[in-house]
């Protein structure tokens, strides 16, 4: 084989690899995916902004709210903790405003009850929600005293 066709074989086993690895890592797939279709003028990411966290009898929950596109408008979460069998344990709603390309973030506060398991965001005017559940041995116990 010449030096040459030596050459133009490695560039391409190089390129192979390189789709593959591109195809098998999730964040590259989804860089590519974006980088080809097109975006909306205006959409709205929710997130939680640090994992929430049990602090004695209470779950803390920070959530961030980013309006990306013109214009301003309000907002409306609710934050609950629900039971392993969906019951909901404790509820609050908060109105977060964030200004064009600038988050809005609250951390609310919830009463941790026995048996709570799982911390639910849902942005009421979207289909927007998140899920976090809770560490095992943050929850009270039953029987137990917080």
């Amino acid at each position: 084989m010449s030096p040459r066709l030596r050459k133009v074989v490695l560039v391409l086993l190089a390129v192979v690899v390189a789709v593959v690895v591109a195809v098998a890592t999730p964040a590259i797939r989804k860089e590519l995916k974006q980088s080809f279709s097109p975006v909306p003028a205006r959409y709205t990411e929710l997130y939680f902004t640090r994992a929430p966290v049990v602090e004695g009898d209470s779950v803390l929950v920070p959530i961030t709210v980013d309006d990306r596109g013109p214009g301003v408008r309000t907002h409306e979460l609710r934050v609950s903790v629900e039971a392993s069998d969906g019951r909901t344990t404790a509820s609050t709603t908060t109105a977060l405003t964030p200004r064009p390309d600038t988050p809005a973030s609250a951390v609310s506060k919830l009463p941790l009850r026995t048996g709570s398991v799982v911390v639910r965001v849902a942005l009421l005017d979207s289909s927007q929600s998140l899920h976090f559940r809770l560490p095992a041995q943050a929850v009270p116990a039953p029987g137990s005293t917080p």
